[in-house]
């Protein structure tokens, strides 16, 4: 899957090859002269390649017949009510739930910032958990691939486990390139408006490149990467986010401390103020 155009690329010759072969055989056969065949076979064999290739592009993005693409709404599914819910967990804690969510492209900086957040509430006493994008598809999402459909539906998985750990009473920090505006926004209505801060990790792309700590912008070029946000595949910038961090042009602790000022009013309770 990762490897999908090669792939593609790869079926194409090896289809086009044993085809020419029966297209010159028989075009020899039928005019008794085999520069004919091979006039007729050599023509067909470029147009043919470039539609079968095109062909099969066309296919890898159609979800017909892709069980495991499909959405299959859950049937006779009712919800649970237990005596501990979310408000209990809130005092227990002292702390409110809150999804800071961090979107931008490879190398901007999100799980820089995310790690230094989380460190700064960590020693205020909050408790927190981040989810990253490379960690998470270590697991949750190691069967996605880097397609439009499997990157929504990545984020939709993402979505819901952080609503799940702020239901445990958490403050969760998500970092993920996230790249449609349409998923973001699907995110903050599954948790609440007020319970989300989008933080948008504002950073050129040749920046990002020049940075290039993993080495995958390089990969991208040479086309050993596909779907890959910024080179091959879109980013959508977000509309109306919370807080824009311009982390080529600010101080990484002058970023930090303008996201506490933004987050900490919506993670402290009554009890945390008079400690």
């Amino acid at each position: 899957m990762a490897n999908s155009r090669q792939r593609h690329l790869a079926k194409t010759i090896t289809w086009r090859i044993i085809g020419t072969m029966d297209t010159v055989l028989v075009a020899w056969l039928i005019s008794g002269n085999p520069m004919t065949g091979f006039k007729i076979g050599a023509t067909e064999v470029i147009t043919k390649m470039v539609l079968y290739y095109f062909h099969e592009r066309i296919w890898y993005k159609v979800n017909f017949g892709l069980e495991r693409r499909k959405e299959k709404p859950a049937k006779n599914i009712i919800s649970q009510e237990f005596k501990i819910d979310r408000e209990n967990r809130e005092a227990l804690l002292g702390q409110r739930p809150l999804l800071i969510w961090f979107t931008g492209l490879s190398g901007s900086g999100k799980s820089t910032m995310a790690n230094l957040l989380e460190a700064e509430l960590h020693a205020r006493g909050f408790k927190t958990y981040i989810l990253d994008g490379d960690n998470v598809r270590r697991g949750l999402c190691k069967d996605l691939t880097f397609t439009e459909e499997d990157r929504i539906e990545n984020i939709r998985r993402i979505g819901e486990v952080s609503r799940l750990f702020m239901d445990a009473g958490l403050i969760v920090l998500s970092s993920f390139v996230s790249p449609f505006q349409n998923d973001r926004e699907r995110v903050r209505q599954l948790v609440g408006s007020d319970r989300f801060v989008e933080v948008f990790v504002d950073c050129p792309l040749e920046i990002c490149e020049k940075r290039d700590v993993k080495g995958l912008y390089k990969m991208a070029r040479r086309g050993e990467v596909n779907n890959f946000t910024g080179i091959d595949s879109p980013y959508e910038n977000p509309t109306n986010p919370d807080i824009v961090l311009k982390t080529a042009e600010e101080d990484p602790q002058d970023l930090l401390n303008r996201l506490l000022s933004i987050v900490e009013p919506k993670i402290t309770t009554h009890k945390n103020g008079e400690v």
